[in-house]
């Protein structure tokens, strides 16, 4: 069930000793079965109230309580927000009272324009994948090996193909991807699973903050770092990148970066399977559309590169034999604007192996520049979809980004 603004006061109150609600302010959520409002005191004090409307809402709660509660008491505590308390639901589960993390929802634009905010998020994001898996694996949070995770994709992608008809230079590309065993050969690690600009909190040229735990878990590193690797310009890329690799302490995998480029276009599949099960046509039509783009960047490069070689040939020295086909995954070499550059093609199982390339892909997963999928509900896929978004309830004000 719904609970409105004043439930919500009346849960901070309860919860905390000596707190007197003296206003709210709704908070946007990317999550469409829990409420969740600020409240300030008559002090001046800050809370924040997370209450499930669904037994699903509820489970998931749970989980990010005790993820974000142990992340709080080791590594990331200046991160993760301590809970204050917590009240039971006459129909159910608990509302959780927790403090208030420092500054404003990040906005991704700003990363673009602000190098040390965006080096401090890389850091942000080599610090959760420097945590220890058994803080987070003793307190709920699932464990998948390399093995799993691909082949977790594998079945991913044979279902959209059940459903529904992928383009063939797509559906090779896809699967060249997933047979490349040198792509996969990971470490799994902390990861977030879920970060986007609601679930990351900045003041000033800092991240403060980081919430939405739910989804934590021991998996690919690349699964933090696809979303900005399609959202951001790439020279913003290349810092964020940089400052993560610095900061993280071990060297990165030597394709990395590849691989958050493929794991940004499987968000595709991840999208059009959201949308099938939702039974939401406008979603299945979006996902449509960014295939049919995917096709259409796959078959510019495939032109680029045969126009390319064909211009290389020495006719001086009357060779007679032209180059190569095309492979099948359509990677392009260095500077045709593939996600997967041909430097990282052939580059080498090195650990110190550099990944500065971004790339600037035309091959790339759901982003907010454009190819994103315009949510008309404002609901988006918690699964590797586009963020999703909440409405500010009607006691909002103008901007409840400056809670």
């Amino acid at each position: 069930m719904r609970h409105n603004s004043y439930s919500l006061a009346a849960f901070a109150a309860a919860s905390v000793p000596g707190f007197e609600p003296a206003r709210t302010v709704a908070i946007p959520t990317p999550q469409d079965d829990v409420d969740v409002a600020g409240v300030i005191s008559q002090e001046g004090r800050k809370v924040l109230v997370t209450c499930p409307r669904t037994t699903a809402g509820g489970v998931r709660l749970e989980k990010e309580l005790s993820i974000s509660g142990s992340l709080a008491q080791h590594a990331l505590s200046d991160l993760v927000p301590a809970v204050l308390g917590s009240v039971k639901l006459p129909e159910g589960g608990r509302a959780a009272v927790t403090e208030v993390h420092e500054g404003a929802p990040l906005l991704l634009d700003l990363l673009d324009r602000d190098r040390a905010l965006v080096t401090s998020l890389g850091e942000v994001i080599a610090r959760i994948h420097r945590v220890p898996a058994h803080v987070v694996e003793t307190v709920g949070a699932e464990a998948y090996t390399a093995q799993a995770l691909r082949e977790a994709h594998r079945a991913q992608l044979a279902r959209a193909r059940e459903l529904e008809t992928i383009p063939t230079a797509v559906l090779q590309r896809w699967e060249t991807l997933l047979a490349d065993d040198g792509l996969w050969d990971l470490r799994p690690v902390v990861v977030h699973g879920d970060l986007s600009e609601e679930s990351l909190f900045f003041h000033g040229s800092r991240i403060t903050g980081v919430r939405g735990w739910d989804a934590a878990r021991i998996g690919d590193p690349a699964d933090d770092l696809a979303w900005l690797a399609s959202a951001l310009e790439a020279e913003a890329f290349d810092d964020l990148f940089s400052a993560y690799r610095n900061a993280l302490g071990t060297p990165v995998h030597p394709r990395l970066l590849e691989r958050a480029h493929a794991v940004g276009e499987f968000a595709v599949i991840d999208w059009l399977l959201h949308g099938i099960e939702a039974e939401d046509d406008v979603i299945i039509e979006d996902a449509r559309g960014m295939l049919r783009d995917l096709e259409s960047d796959l078959s510019q490069i495939a032109k680029d590169q045969a126009e390319s070689a064909y211009h290389s040939l020495d006719v001086h020295d009357g060779l007679a034999s032209a180059p190569s086909p095309l492979p099948s995954s359509a990677a392009s070499p260095a500077g045709s604007g593939s996600a997967v550059s041909a430097t990282e093609e052939s580059a080498p199982e090195d650990s110190d192996h550099e990944e500065s390339d971004h790339g600037a892909s035309d091959l790339q997963g759901p982003d907010s520049e454009g190819s994103a999928p315009e949510d008309p509900d404002g609901q988006g896929d918690a699964s590797g979809g586009p963020v999703r978004r909440g409405n500010p309830s009607d006691d909002a004000p103008e901007d409840p980004r400056t809670f």
